[in-house]
């Protein structure tokens, strides 16, 4: 009964990177591992692919948009994301839209099973003021 329960945890639960962390002169990256072999793949790689993504979400006027590297073997990186909201739009959806949008943008581009932790921190909601046409 206890394993039957472990199981369904365990389906639920999304699945992280568990890839070694190394560092040259050039920065930290992650090795992956694929049916090729093992590629490296930097941090400011993952970061500007984040980035990218991030761009996507429009209920952020203005982000700020960092990797950070841990120490823990289960997830060797989190992104966190500091950002101004804009009015109208709720936190938590644009969190989890962010989540979803960044993790999707990293699947695509280093595989499946790649999984990191997006911390968002909202510092100020801001009124948006639309455009004016001009005639």
């Amino acid at each position: 009964m206890l394993k039957d329960l472990i199981k369904k945890i365990l389906k639920r639960t999304k699945k992280v990177v568990t890839l070694p962390t190394a560092r040259t002169s050039s920065g930290d990256f992650l090795l992956k591992k694929t049916d090729f072999g093992l590629v490296r793949v930097e941090y400011a790689t993952v970061e500007k692919l984040a980035r990218r993504a991030l761009s996507e979400v429009r209920e952020f006027h203005e982000a700020e948009l960092v990797v950070e590297k841990l120490e823990n073997h289960v997830t060797p990186m989190k992104i966190r994301l500091t950002a101004t909201l804009a009015e109208g739009y709720s936190a938590p959806r644009a969190s989890q839209a962010a989540d979803r949008i960044i993790n999707d943008a990293l699947k695509e581009s280093l595989g499946q099973g790649f999984y990191t932790p997006v911390e968002v921190r909202v510092k100020q909601i801001i009124p948006v003021v639309p455009k004016r046409r001009v005639r």
